[in-house]
């Protein structure tokens, strides 16, 4: 049976963005609106929170969003049963996860997540693009570019000391038992998965508690 691959390395905690090297092309500091609040996939009022702790720069994480997302969304997000919540937590190369939790904040709320399946998806052109910053300015501008950000848009999102300070809140909130990514936590509890099969049933018992009938209170005796 295919297991989950988890991060075994403890997460990189220190959130200080990366010197800017000098080859990256300047841009100009403009007004941005970028969304602050809890990245949320799916219908508000589902009875399940799925909350998964993740990086756009984990392997394991990308892994687990080419191979099992698509079902997670299409037999539980898409029917209603559950929400997600994303929430980032850094991983090497720290700069390169806050440059893309930048972009996918200034891409709005409907478009966050959007912006969060490309990085995975692009992963890899990240990386290799790390070595010549010029190239990986360019990568991360097209990606802003596919949700409506211009360069000096994406440039400004990726300076924006708020949203650093949001990410490192979101870090410093996380349960002590967050030791690695992905995570992924049901109504406070962590589940420990070894397979896939692990998360389907955590889930389906979750959905079914949630909408378990609540029976009558007996009649108090007189």
């Amino acid at each position: 049976m295919k297991r989950f691959a988890f991060a075994a390395a403890a997460l990189v905690l220190g959130l200080a963005a990366c010197e800017e090297p000098t080859t990256f092309e300047p841009h100009t500091t403009v007004s941005i609106s970028p969304f602050m609040g809890h990245p949320v996939l799916g219908d508000p009022a589902a009875p399940v929170t799925l909350v998964e702790y993740a990086s756009t720069t984990c392997g394991h994480c990308k892994a687990f969003h080419a191979e099992v997302f698509p079902e997670l969304k299409s037999r539980y997000i898409d029917t209603g049963k559950v929400k997600l919540q994303f929430m980032m937590m850094p991983t090497q190369p720290v700069g390169l996860a806050l440059a893309g939790e930048s972009i996918a904040r200034c891409a709005g709320e409907d478009r966050y997540f959007e912006v969060i399946e490309t990085l995975f998806e692009k992963q890899d052109a990240l990386f290799e693009a790390g070595n010549n910053p010029r190239k990986l300015q360019q990568e991360l501008r097209a990606i802003g570019a596919e949700v409506g950000l211009d360069k000096d848009e994406v440039g400004t999102c990726m300076d924006s000391e708020a949203i650093v300070e949001l990410v490192r809140a979101g870090v410093q909130a996380a349960p002590a038992e967050i030791t690695g990514t992905p995570s992924f936590v049901i109504d406070g509890q962590k589940l420990e998965l070894e397979t896939f099969d692990d998360l389907w049933a955590a889930l389906d018992a979750g959905a079914a508690g949630a909408t378990a009938p609540v029976e009558p209170a007996a009649p108090a005796h007189q």
